[in-house]
């Protein structure tokens, strides 16, 4: 697979809000059909939810954030690689994987 990986944060397209862009987490691995053109990506915000999986610098593998984030594993999207601006960072696998998970218990599903 080419194009952007498990774990990257990037930032992507803001379909939400007044910005133009948005960080993103991806979350689909090596098994995405057109993986070398799109990918699944979950939202990133700043906006603190109890729901929402907070991300610490140590969840960063590499690079991160300018401020406090929070991911939205509800709030998932497929985006085409063309339409990400620039790659933020890398998050530790545990990070991913939980993401991924709680992902999977909102569509009903066991990973």
């Amino acid at each position: 697979m080419t194009g952007y990986q498990r774990g990257d944060v990037l930032k992507g397209p803001d379909f939400f809000g007044a910005s133009r862009f948005r960080p993103w987490v991806c979350v689909h691995d090596s098994a995405h059909p057109f993986g070398d053109q799109e990918g699944i990506f979950v939202a990133i915000t700043t906006t603190r939810r109890s729901e929402a999986i907070p991300l610490t610098d140590t969840d960063f593998q590499t690079g991160g954030l300018p401020k406090t984030s929070y991911v939205n594993p509800w709030t998932v999207t497929t985006i085409k690689h063309a339409d990400i601006q620039s790659r933020e960072g890398v998050l530790i696998e545990q990070t991913t994987n939980t993401i991924a998970e709680k992902l999977c218990d909102y569509l009903g599903v066991n990973c």
